[in-house]
């Protein structure tokens, strides 16, 4: 999903982990809800918590997503919050938390990777203003993991191919998730978006077989718009600074 360097994506590692936390918001409480997260990416701005980033995201079925890059599954014992608790008091902290009281329906947590080696052209999602999200989610049998992998490769390789002009990022699920493979692909609004997946089509041309072949390991699809949120998100000064 992900757009900004404070989650050093431009390191090109095989791969990337990431722990999400997902809140259900209650579509009656998004204006508190997100006034409270506010206030928490400025409290986090104002303390300059060096060990806290996060890149929110809001999809249009009021999820909202906090996406922080971790090293190794050893990150999560760490709380990345506990410099800026011990400075407010526990009080303190407890307080501003406050503000997210009864606005959410369900919150979790998981971990995905980003997969370099079966993303395709996917740089341009750095570019400023470039918000708009979709993501399509292809949950797949354990049996099925292998094809469906293969089948992701041979997908990059028509698109470079075919010099696609416009790329997309895979993501697989980790800790919490069902197996499965998301495609996430970008643009600046819903209407450029359609209009660059028509470029797209018009490249590649028919691909009725790896389509068909496609949906032959897919259990079950799931398509979701949304927005990178650059108001709801923190960057530590000093990140900002190796930017």
């Amino acid at each position: 999903f992900l757009a900004c360097g404070m989650l050093n994506l431009q390191a090109q590692e095989s791969s990337q982990k990431f722990v999400v936390h997902e809140d259900q918001v209650h579509p009656n409480k998004v204006a508190a809800y997100e006034a409270a997260t506010k206030k928490f990416a400025e409290t986090m701005n104002e303390h300059n918590a060096t060990d806290a980033a996060f890149l929110t995201v809001s999809l249009d079925d009021m999820r909202y997503l906090y996406v922080s890059a971790i090293d190794n599954m050893a990150s999560l014992d760490h709380n990345p919050f506990e410099a800026v608790v011990k400075t407010m008091g526990d009080d303190g902290f407890d307080e501003m938390m406050s503000g997210y009281d009864n606005t959410f329906e369900t919150h979790t947590n998981y971990i995905i990777n980003l997969n370099h080696d079966l993303s395709y052209n996917s740089e341009v999602i750095l570019s400023e203003g470039v918000n708009f999200r979709m993501f399509t989610y292809y949950f797949i049998d354990p049996d099925d993991w292998k094809e469906a992998t293969a089948i992701a490769t041979e997908w990059k390789e028509l698109h470079a191919s075919s010099n696609a002009p416009h790329g997309y990022r895979i993501y697989t699920g980790g800790l919490g998730t069902e197996p499965m493979i998301m495609v996430v692909q970008w643009a600046k609004d819903a209407q450029e978006f359609y209009a660059n997946q028509a470029e797209n089509q018009m490249a590649i041309g028919d691909a009725t077989d790896l389509r068909s072949r496609t949906m032959a390991v897919t259990r079950k699809m799931e398509h979701y718009t949304g927005m990178i949120r650059p108001d709801l998100s923190y960057q530590p000064k000093s990140a900002m600074a190796d930017n």
